[in-house]
């Protein structure tokens, strides 16, 4: 999912957050070779050290706990049952109880069928609840395995199990369909708004150039100085505020001043920017750059003529979202300020949107850019 990608940037951009010491869930599926019983096994493992899972009771599962990891998603029973699994997170946020611990899911398939889809077995964001440790599966019934979310004693856990009937569910034409073909994740679509014919087009490609191991897109989001198109503006802070000002060449022979305010914290993750006439104070507009208590989707500060104002749950951008939450990188593009906007939440459609910026003032979307996600 994106957000691994995004913490995968920061590591590398921050070089002491790579050594840091935390615990990384995994999913593994075994499948019986003589019988018709498969685990699937819900555990983890700290950096650097070994992936455990907990045992069960050799009548549930015919010993397959006992086993050593398969380190595999897919397998195959006797019966010829292909089993496939899919683990994931939720997005992982620097702010909020538990935000760097966020719920981890999974789906399954069973012959092309998908028998549960993005099912949390992990609580996270400090939920106090039981996990999941195992889920068994035979072709008659399930059984499914949860203990308290407290390593102190392993051997705590209650199985539970219910019938199944493969034939109830049907055939997933998005895993698996029917011509064969499946987009890569990862893969990016872009699609053309208000640029000109092949613009956008050479806009993910750039974004898909090896140079930086395949996450070019994501430093791109994450606002990364070595990312395609970058723009490291000659940004000031202003005393007292989370406002900064940069006065640039937006585009050849045209000068403004932009004031960009920046929250990425809990109640404001984003960016509002304004981009006005040379030469602008910014001191009469800061108190009316700020959020408003009473209605926190309220920004007080309204552009006028000539001016630009980017800021989410606007008509173009992200309607859907509070203004709060809407990220606003500055590009350089053919020596043209654009911005590439994204939302906080990684679960968000589009995963972006190219804006332009209009030298009379005004912005407009130029590309609306579709990642491909793994399917759960």
């Amino acid at each position: 999912m994106i957000w691994r990608c995004l913490i995968a940037a920061l590591a590398l951009a921050l070089p002491t957050a790579a050594k840091a010491d935390y615990w990384t869930p995994a999913v593994d599926v075994t499948c019986d070779r003589r019988s018709n019983v498969a685990v699937i096994r819900f555990g983890g493992g700290w950096t650097d050290g070994k992936i455990t899972f907990r045992k069960l009771p050799r009548r549930l599962d015919r010993g397959l706990s006992m086993a050593k990891p398969s380190k595999r998603a897919e397998c195959v029973l006797p019966n010829g049952w292909r089993l496939r699994i899919r683990d994931g997170q939720k997005q992982a946020f620097v702010y909020g109880m538990g935000g760097a611990d966020p719920p981890a899911f999974f789906s399954l398939w069973i012959n092309r069928r998908r028998i549960v889809s993005a099912m949390q077995w992990k609580p996270g964001y400090g939920e106090e609840a039981p996990l999941i440790t195992a889920l068994i599966v035979r072709p008659d019934r399930l059984t499914w395995c949860r203990a308290p979310d407290d390593e102190s004693n392993p051997r705590r856990q209650t199985c539970t199990s219910e019938t199944f009937k493969l034939g109830r569910y049907r055939a997933d034409r998005v895993e698996f369909p029917p011509n064969g073909r499946k987009w890569k994740v990862g893969t990016l679509f872009a699609t053309r708004i208000a640029a000109s014919e092949g613009f956008c087009r050479r806009y993910v490609a750039r974004m898909r150039a090896r140079m930086l191991d395949g996450v070019a897109f994501d430093f791109a989001l994450f606002g990364h100085s070595e990312a395609p198109f970058a723009w490291d503006l000659p940004i000031k802070a202003l005393p007292a505020t989370d406002i900064s000002q940069a006065d640039i060449e937006i585009a050849p022979g045209v000068r403004r001043r932009l004031l960009i305010k920046h929250g990425t914290n809990h109640f404001f993750d984003g960016d509002v920017v304004f981009i006005l006439p040379p030469g602008t104070d910014p001191r009469p507009l800061l108190s009316r750059m700020e959020f408003s208590d009473g209605d926190p989707n309220a920004f007080p500060l309204e552009p006028v003529a000539g001016w630009t104002r980017l800021i989410g749950g606007s008509r173009d951008i992200y309607p859907q979202v509070s203004p709060r939450y809407v990220h606003f990188i500055p590009e350089r593009i053919d020596r043209h300020l654009y911005f590439l906007a994204s939302p906080a939440s990684v679960e968000t459609r589009p995963t972006a949107l190219l804006v332009g910026v209009k030298s009379e003032g005004g912005a407009q979307v130029m590309c609306r850019i579709q990642r491909v996600e793994p399917h759960f």
